[in-house]
């Protein structure tokens, strides 16, 4: 995926506490985007991710200009990005969203922020894991510009052919094991985080008393409280098996089938 460090502008004027997610600690990552993740407007992941945690792995782009594929390469021994390559986090941001919007978290996000959690806290945990060293690899820089809309197309379960050569060798290195083997555990660790802020958010809902049906809440505060615990039991009543997750998703865009087509 393609990421160029555009820094953030502005957040949504219903946050009060902190525009994105920031480091805290040497092991904090900032929250980037490729798109906007429930409403939080942070900025794009640059290459220097892969500076401050160097990946292990590098791919070159190899093969024929019609049938390229993807071969494992030396990392430079120094400090700087391999001639020709960009720095790609293989889960890309795009999926962490739209896990978030079709689980309906995004949802939950915005009441948890209503009665003071920001959206830059409770994404913290994400921004460490799709931004950290586990989800980094060097990889070619014309790999890596086809590489979002072979991951778009796939989520949404289109057709991908090879008539985009690019997506030739966007197929090949998702279906190297390592990339896919390793990125498969990131996709299951971001889960992890959006069942925690879950977790919090019933922990929360639990302890705010219901109002009679027929009682008015007194003020904007108390009708906040309740909005936020009708929705949180709400969604926490829906079975597991029922969400979107990232692991659901990020399979589908790993188990997504080249087609070829007649030249």
């Amino acid at each position: 995926m393609r990421w160029s460090p555009i820094l953030i502008t502005s957040v949504l004027t219903i946050l009060t506490s902190g525009g994105s997610a920031r480091p805290t600690s040497n092991v904090t990552s900032t929250l980037y985007k490729r798109s906007v993740v429930c409403g939080l407007n942070v900025r794009t992941a640059v290459a220097e991710d892969c500076l401050d945690n160097r990946p292990l792995l590098n791919f070159a782009q190899s093969g024929s200009l019609t049938r390229p594929t993807v071969s494992r390469v030396a990392v430079p021994n120094d400090d700087e990005i391999p001639p020709g390559a960009a720095c790609d986090h293989v889960v890309e941001l795009q999926v962490l969203q739209e896990a978030m919007l079709q689980s309906g978290m995004c949802q939950l996000v915005a009441v948890l922020a209503r009665i003071g959690i920001s959206r830059a806290t409770q994404l913290q945990a994400m921004a460490n894991v799709i931004n950290g060293p586990g989800n980094l690899i060097f990889l070619d820089s014309r790999i890596n510009r086809g590489k979002a809309s072979y991951v778009r197309n796939a989520m949404a379960g289109a057709q991908i052919t090879n008539e985009v050569v690019a997506n030739v060798a966007v197929n090949a290195y998702l279906r190297d094991q390592t990339v896919s083997s390793s990125s498969l555990v990131i996709a299951q660790h971001l889960d992890a985080t959006i069942t925690a802020i879950l977790n919090d958010a019933v922990a929360r809902a639990q302890q705010i008393p219901p109002l009679h049906p027929q009682v008015r809440p007194p003020n904007q505060q108390i009708a906040d409280q309740q909005n936020f615990r009708n929705t949180v039991l709400h969604f926490a009543s829906i079975p597991p098996a029922q969400r979107i997750t990232v692991t659901r998703l990020w399979s589908r865009v790993l188990r997504a089938t080249l087609v070829s087509v007649d030249e």
